[in-house]
């Protein structure tokens, strides 16, 4: 990943790293997400493979989308935003039509595609959001079909509805219900110990959820340190809310496996994994996220991160020389 990547927060952002790696880390959390958009009931165990989600499109040449996944016979398609986007509805028709064509059965002279089941998770949405994305197609003989994408509102969901129904891939995003108002409860101890209290529940029910089997440590311990990756972004400015929701219920354990994001990289070897942590702590330096984090989320000392820095920042005066 260059440095222009890694500036350009539209297209690499902390939003974005997250559900990716929900999608790689904890695909059977999406199972219970996939049962409410989709009127499903499969069990909470049930596999989830996830499928490339790279596209070839003549034009485009390659188009990407967030997840594309396969549970028994089905095919499921997900994109995630921040913010309500009003391209989203011909996007979402490109590429699962690109994903149809790649199951595209021959009979003969005929054709047979299937269309993959598809919504969109709106982290942030507006009154005026609808339920549906629509796109009205208009074929030659008449006929019409309104193709349609159901919109998944995160910040409708309250936490007593997301424990019920299981919905913890939109945990580490809870925070953002509160965005506007941060610097506020920053600044009022009352709403602060408010929303600490809300905090403490949901970790307090996660360990509960663990005691019973249906998480692992590992889940529980990779949902927080999610969901501090994020307050840590939304809460940049405001240190009580910071310090106060990382400090309480213990420390977050980081696995081996936590490393890297991207998928794929460094398996194997120390120089790759270096090299990932590295790209990994540099996208972290772009969003302002302080060595003592970084050096948590990388599982690397402090030293070694504020060096990283240094070099990070060596990278950018290169590059605004060069400009």
């Amino acid at each position: 990943m260059d440095q222009h990547n890694i500036q350009q927060l539209e297209y690499n952002t902390p939003y974005d790293d997250i559900w990716r790696t929900i999608v790689d880390r904890l695909p059977h959390l999406l199972i219970p997400l996939i049962n409410e958009v989709f009127h499903e009931q499969y069990p909470a165990d049930e596999p989830v493979t996830a499928l490339q989600n790279e596209h070839m499109d003549s034009v485009a040449d390659k188009v990407i989308s967030d997840t594309y996944i396969r549970i028994r016979d089905k095919y499921y398609h997900l994109e995630c935003q921040s913010n309500p986007d009003g391209t989203m509805a011909i996007r979402m028709i490109e590429y699962d039509f690109l994903v149809a064509l790649k199951h595209a059965r021959k009979n003969g002279f005929e054709y047979t595609i299937n269309y993959p089941e598809s919504c969109v998770i709106y982290l942030r949405h507006r009154e005026s959001t609808p339920d549906f994305l629509t796109v009205h197609v208009n074929f030659p003989d008449g006929k019409r079909i309104d193709y349609r994408t159901p919109i998944i509102k995160a910040q409708s969901y309250g936490l007593d509805e997301i424990f019920v129904k299981r919905l913890l891939c939109l945990l580490p995003y809870y925070i953002m219900k509160y965005e506007k108002a941060l610097h506020e409860i920053n600044e009022d101890d009352e709403k602060l110990g408010e929303l600490l209290k809300e905090y403490q529940w949901i970790y307090s029910h996660l360990i509960e959820l663990q005691r019973e089997g249906s998480l692992t440590q590992y889940d529980v311990s990779e949902l927080r340190l999610l969901m501090e990756m994020l307050l840590d972004y939304i809460a940049a400015k405001e240190e009580k809310i910071r310090k106060g929701v990382t400090d309480m219920g213990g420390r977050v354990l980081v696995f081996p496996h936590d490393k890297v994001y991207d998928e794929g990289k460094a398996v194997g070897k120390s120089q790759g994994k270096l090299e990932a942590k590295k790209e990994f702590a540099f996208e972290l330096f772009g969003d302002g996220m302080s060595c003592e984090k970084i050096a948590k989320y990388i599982n690397e000392s402090v030293d070694m991160v504020k060096q990283l820095e240094k070099e990070w920042k060596s990278q950018l005066d290169k590059k605004a020389v060069s400009v």
